[in-house]
């Protein structure tokens, strides 16, 4: 059984409380004790690696338009006046762990090349539901973390054979229903397990092993 006590990253942020993927709320997830966070990532037209969950900046920006068809000059202040990160900037605070997902495809060279030039390998962990961008990205550099996000239904679905079958340096990251409705499948792999899905890591607690990583709303 593992009794590390799991590292707690925040969602977008400490997004409870502050505009996701902002770096107000990376900088308030930090400030909260919690030991680093997650963002989203995708490239502008011009290859600028932001830091946004949709497509459409309408929800969490001052404007809106698809980020992949501006270039970064272009882009609308977010809402809370911020302009929109570019992960080169968040990278640099000073996070344990910053879970970095890949949203769509492609993404993962200008994602990687933002971490590889802060010298920020070792504090980063690659994701996505897009599979075949993190093999891309992990053939492209071996010594990256990396590991696959699963939706609700998929990772309820999974079964120990295919999970058996992922290379051993891989992560998972399912969200907190599946692991809960099937704990004895998913604590072999509680050393590499970065589980989703929660307001606060509090509703984990009744897990019967400690996941390496929990990524929580708010604290």
């Amino acid at each position: 059984m593992s009794t590390a006590q799991p590292l707690i990253l925040g969602h977008r942020g400490l997004s409870s409380q502050h505009l996701e993927n902002s770096l107000e709320a990376f900088r308030a997830a930090l400030a909260a004790g919690m030991d680093g966070f997650e963002l989203d990532v995708q490239p502008t037209r011009d290859g600028v690696c932001a830091v946004l969950h949709d497509g459409d900046l309408c929800r969490t920006a001052q404007g809106s338009g698809f980020l992949r068809q501006m270039t970064a000059a272009e882009l609308p202040l977010l809402r809370n006046g911020e302009p929109v990160p570019r992960l080169a900037d968040v990278v640099d605070l000073p996070a344990k762990l910053i879970n970095v997902e890949l949203k769509g495809e492609p993404g993962w060279q200008q994602a990687l090349a933002a971490v590889e030039a802060a010298d920020a390998l070792d504090r980063v962990l690659f994701s996505s539901f897009e599979h075949s961008e993190v093999l891309q990205l992990w053939a492209a550099c071996p010594a990256a973390r990396c590991g696959f996000l699963w939706e609700t239904d998929e990772a309820l679905d999974l079964t120990a054979e295919e999970l058996a079958d992922l290379p051993e340096a891989l992560w998972l990251h399912p969200p907190l229903q599946a692991v809960k409705a099937a704990p004895a499948l998913w604590e072999p792999y509680a050393t590499r397990l970065a589980l989703w899905g929660m307001k606060t890591p509090a509703e984990a607690a009744d897990l019967p092993f400690a996941p390496a990583v929990l990524i929580a709303d708010g604290i």
